[in-house]
């Protein structure tokens, strides 16, 4: 049975674990700089973090971000020998729990592009597909500065972002350089859908 806790002070290198070997299967994954490590964990800045646990072991995390009226689920992840049994499903739905409270009108998640069970969890959980969103690597951001925040929704100092197909054309138009390191599929539900 299949229990889901909120995140905990102490729970950060079991977070870390399942984060890293979940997230191992992905393609984008392995073009990282780095594993996630806990010194890094002090930086990860979100509005809740939920733990699925198996037999008191640690199977899968979600991390939600609240913008405005917008839930980020910026991750989901089970691990590997625990996917197709309920626990991402009962995350989500967590998820969709914690976003519920406060003015929050739609819910955001960015699958990748080639995951294809990824795209149909979600357009079963009621998201639907709006729009492309890149993972990119950008070396040199002071061009970017002006934008970051307003026209470009940026994390604190991370290198990675994942900017959707509006905000690519002012990257590009701006002649900033960088990497794409993935390509997502952003999906949206209406928080009066849930």
């Amino acid at each position: 049975m299949v229990k889901i806790k909120a995140f905990r002070k102490g729970d950060e290198e079991v977070y870390v674990k399942v984060h890293n070997d979940g997230y191992s299967t992905e393609e984008w994954f392995g073009t990282l700089e780095k594993m996630l490590q806990v010194e890094d964990f002090s930086k990860l800045d979100y509005d809740a973090t939920f733990l699925a646990e198996v037999h008191d072991e640690a199977v899968g995390l979600v991390d939600i971000k609240i913008r405005n009226e917008l839930a980020y689920i910026e991750n989901i992840v089970v691990l590997p020998k625990y996917r197709r049994k309920g626990i991402g499903k009962a995350l989500l739905k967590k998820a969709m729990d914690f976003s519920t409270y406060g003015n929050v009108k739609q819910t955001r998640a960015e699958i990748p592009a080639q995951n294809e069970g990824a795209i149909k969890f979600y357009g079963e959980s009621g998201f639907r597909y709006s729009r492309n969103a890149y993972l990119i690597k950008v070396q040199d951001k002071s061009v970017l500065e002006p934008y970051l925040g307003r026209e470009i929704y940026h994390v604190e100092n991370t290198r990675y972002w994942v900017p959707d197909e509006e905000q690519m054309k002012l990257i590009r138009r701006l002649g900033v350089s960088f990497t794409t390191v993935g390509e997502f599929k952003v999906m949206i539900k209406n928080i009066g859908n849930v």
